[in-house]
C-alpha cells in the first residue's frame, strides 16, 4: 500500500529530474527514482523506458528553458497513484495542467508511467 504521502514524495523527486539540471543529476534521480524496466507510455510513446524518460526530461528543457513541474494533488491506493501536474515556465507562468498515473514497486521506485497530455475544461 502506498499513502498519498509516499506517492506524493516520490512524484516529487522524480519531476526533479524535469529541472534545468545537469545531465549527470538528471541521471543521478532518474537512477534513484525510476525502475530500469519501467514502462512509459505518454500520447507520443506507446512504450519506452528509462532511457526514454531521461531524453524526455532534457527535450523538456530545449523547449521550455527553465520550466519545471509542480505537484497540483494526488490521489492513492494500493500501489498506484494519479497526480495533476503542473507545468511553469521559466518566467513563473503556469503553461498547462495534465495528469501522470504511476505504479510504484515495494522498493519505492516507479515501474510504470503513463503521461496523460494536458487537461482540457470541455472537449
Amino acid at each position: 500500500m502506498i499513502t498519498n504521502q509516499e506517492a506524493w514524495d516520490i512524484y516529487n523527486k522524480y519531476i526533479a529530474g524535469w529541472k534545468a539540471i545537469s545531465a549527470e543529476q538528471r541521471m543521478q534521480i532518474s537512477t534513484e527514482i525510476i525502475a530500469r524496466d519501467v514502462h512509459y507510455s505518454t500520447p507520443r510513446h506507446a512504450s519506452g523506458g528509462r532511457d526514454t524518460i531521461i531524453a524526455d526530461m532534457a527535450t523538456f528543457q530545449d523547449k521550455f528553458p527553465g520550466g519545471h513541474f509542480e505537484i497540483g494533488d494526488v490521489s492513492a491506493h494500493h500501489d498506484v497513484a494519479l497526480l495533476t501536474w503542473v507545468l511553469v515556465q521559466g518566467d513563473g507562468i503556469v503553461f498547462a495542467k495534465g495528469h501522470d498515473q504511476i505504479r510504484v514497486s515495494p522498493e519505492g521506485k516507479i515501474v510504470e508511467l503513463t503521461t496523460f497530455a494536458p487537461s482540457v475544461a470541455r472537449p
